[in-house]
């Protein structure tokens, strides 16, 4: 059990969507809403046994992280660029970081890409963003970033995974959509149930 495992969450279970030690969606809606509401829960995504999101934050929006998920579904097969050939998880981190936020590490970097340049880079990095702005159960967790390699190996960049993992979490393509679209099947149910508009 990881430090994160057994700190996050307390007594409260929810669905667990794949698997702790692969990729997982564990999510739960708020016991006693009814409708007519929006999905309300909590939420983590485990990566070979690290997880990603406080699960004790109660009533978090739900959605934005259904439409994260629903549009990486679609793209998360072929998310590699050329330029990634090569790179070390270190490397591709500060990419990433540098590209999106302006930072290599903990340091803001002098940026003199012109208002267009940013754009361009946003267009082509950005579906590379994992969970950030996906709601507040990720706020705390610092910035991740995903890609799939052509073998079919998704890698999950996060810098708050524990010292003895590192910086990334591999992981099949496959295990990887499997457990998101049984969470957007999930979701959608839930709005359903609560006649929430998708």
């Amino acid at each position: 059990m990881t430090h994160r495992e057994s700190t996050a969450g307390g007594n409260q279970h929810g669905r667990l969507f794949g698997a702790k030690q692969g990729f997982g969606i564990e999510v739960m809606t708020e016991p006693g809403l009814s409708a007519p509401s929006a999905v309300w829960g909590r939420m983590r995504v485990w990566c070979a046994g690290e997880s990603i999101g406080d699960f004790s934050e109660p009533h978090c929006a739900l959605y934005e992280s259904y439409l994260g998920f629903k549009r990486l579904a679609g793209r998360l097969p072929n998310l590699w660029h050329v330029e990634l050939d090569g790179l070390s998880d270190q490397d591709l981190w500060n990419h990433f970081d540098g590209l999106l936020y302006g930072y290599r590490g903990d340091e803001p970097q002098p940026d003199d890409r012109t208002l267009e340049q940013c754009r361009a880079d946003e267009q082509t990095w950005g579906d590379y963003n994992f969970l950030t702005n996906w709601g507040e159960q990720f706020d705390d967790d610092g910035k991740s970033f995903i890609l799939c390699r052509s073998n079919g190996e998704v890698l999950i960049l996060n810098r708050a995974f524990s010292e003895e993992h590192g910086l990334s979490a591999t992981l099949p393509v496959a295990d990887v959509l499997g457990a998101i679209f049984q969470f957007l099947e999930w979701f959608e149910s839930e709005a359903n149930r609560l006649a929430s508009p998708i």
